[in-house]
């Protein structure tokens, strides 16, 4: 019996030594006790969940692409919501280099949503480049947020936009758009597909 607890806590201690553990998925929950509530667009609403990437590195694992499966799916089965994808990057390298990084990992993970059948027009990426609250790079600001919300688009948009969000990118009816914090909404000169 001894045994074996010392090597439970062994085990134990190894994984808490290995760092922090990754996300898990928070879109597997079906319909909870009491119904989601919009978010008025100024905070996240649940279900929620993390999409973590290895440095310098905008590349799906097969970790990262089943948790996108599983926002798809719940995806499907409420279709009054839209998602938003947060991109993030830690401070490693200049703040252009980690924008166009955070950029990168949203558009892998909106690509990725739109291959499992979610319609472009239901995904909203927010860039957040680095995270410039942190004085030194941080792995956890490795990552893509996810996070459901049935508030309309103008809130939505405004909203990443006060928090600071640095630009800002959807489609509507095939359309694409963006918009920079201070600068008001283009469409994208790309025809509709």
């Amino acid at each position: 019996m001894k045994a074996r607890f010392g090597a439970l806590a062994a085990a134990a201690a190894a994984a808490l030594l290995a760092g922090p553990a990754l996300a898990g998925p928070d879109f597997v929950a079906g319909d909870r006790m009491q119904p989601l509530a919009a978010s008025e667009g100024h905070s996240e609403i649940q279900p929620m969940d993390d999409v973590v990437f290895a440095y310098d590195s905008a590349a799906l694992t097969p970790a990262a692409q089943a948790q996108i499966a599983t926002a798809a799916a719940w995806l499907a089965r409420h279709p009054d919501d839209r998602l938003i994808v947060e991109g993030r990057a830690d401070s490693s390298g200049p703040a252009s280099y980690n924008q166009d990084l955070a950029g990168r990992r949203a558009v892998i993970v909106r690509n990725h949503l739109i291959s499992c059948g979610i319609a472009p027009d239901r995904i909203v990426l927010a860039i957040y480049g680095e995270n410039t609250a942190r004085p030194r790079p941080d792995p956890l600001d490795r990552r893509a947020v996810m996070f459901a919300t049935e508030a309309p688009l103008g809130k939505v948009v405004s909203a990443e936009l006060d928090r600071d969000a640095i630009e800002m990118l959807w489609t509507r009816n095939g359309t694409r758009f963006r918009e920079t914090r201070g600068i008001t909404p283009i469409a994208a000169l790309e025809p509709r597909r």
